[in-house]
This record gives C-alpha cells, structure tokens and sequence, in this order.
C-alpha cells in the first residue's frame, strides 16, 4: 500500500490526487489478528507541512464472538485522515527535521507514502469492543458452559437469579 508522492510533492498546497487501495495480502492488526482488504479509495492532498490522506477501506477481520466465544468474520468499515510530513526536501534531496508532533507519519527518503501502519491502527480502534457474532447469538450456559447455538442447553434453572453463582455454589459441596 505504498504511493510515490515525489510528484505531488513538487505540486502547491491545495494540490489533490485519489488513488484505489487494493492488495492481495492481508494486514496483520497484530500477532494473530488479520484484516482482509476488500477495497477502498484514498485522496491525497498536498499540504503546507506535506501530504494529508484521507480515505475509506473496506475488509474483514476474524474475531472471536463475545458471548458463545466462536470465531466469526466481521466485515469492518474504516474511515482515517492521517497526516504525512517527508524526511526529504523532494526539490534539493536535503533532510528535513522530523515532524515535531509524535503521531504524523512520515514519508521514506524515496518520497513513498506507506498507507500499512495508518490503516492498521485505525482499523484496530475501528473494532467492536465486544463483538457479538449474530444478533441472535444464545451465548454459553452459565451452568455447564455449553454453546446454546449449537444445542438447546438442558440445565435445569433451578437457581432462578443467582444463576450465575451456580458453579460457584457446586464447589461448597
């Protein structure tokens, strides 16, 4: 996912360019969590300080189901707006300081723009906190901890409210 900006680099502030994102390798979110690129556009703009993208990527991401704790593919939509500032001055080849502020990210001396890293951590506060499979999703017995979903749990609900202490109470016997 990376984009030679040298040209729009030498272009006046105001300057815009739209590119598609499409890549056949999965973006690794972290050591086991992948998101499959379906698509998406960029547009980048040229800026006083560099390059501003802006786009939206479309994927899914294997993740495991909050309440029956199965794995499931989530279709995930990402919108980011990230700003780009180079390490090199693209008209003199001379090194530029590095951007005062810790979160932009930067653009390699070859003048490539690596959308990668702005796509993965926006992707990753794009995801559900506690993603549910299906809406209808019966979850685990809190009895004998058995998916609902797969069968129809034959616990008796002798406990009434403390349900979920029910486990717990066992161990006092």
């Amino acid at each position: 996912m990376q984009i030679n900006v040298a040209q729009l680099l030498k272009w006046p502030v105001g300057t815009t360019r739209s590119y598609p994102i499409d890549t056949d390798e999965p973006l690794m979110l972290d050591d086991t969590t992948t998101f499959t690129l379906s698509g998406g556009r960029v547009r980048l703009d040229r800026i006083d300080s560099g390059i501003l993208a802006r786009g939206d990527v479309a994927g899914s991401v294997e993740l495991e189901c909050g309440r029956c704790l199965e794995m499931f593919q989530a279709p995930i939509q990402v919108h980011f707006e990230e700003e780009f500032a180079p390490l090199i001055e693209v008209n003199t080849g001379a090194l530029l300081p590095p951007p005062e502020d810790e979160l932009i990210f930067t653009i390699d001396p070859n003048h490539l723009l690596d959308l990668s890293e702005a796509i993965r951590q926006n992707t990753i506060a794009s995801l559900p906190i506690q993603p549910i499979c299906t809406p209808t999703c019966a979850g685990l017995c809190a009895i004998c901890g058995g998916n609902r979903n797969l069968n129809p749990c034959t616990c008796a609900d002798d406990e009434g409210e403390n349900r979920p202490f029910a486990a717990l109470r066992s161990l006092l016997h």
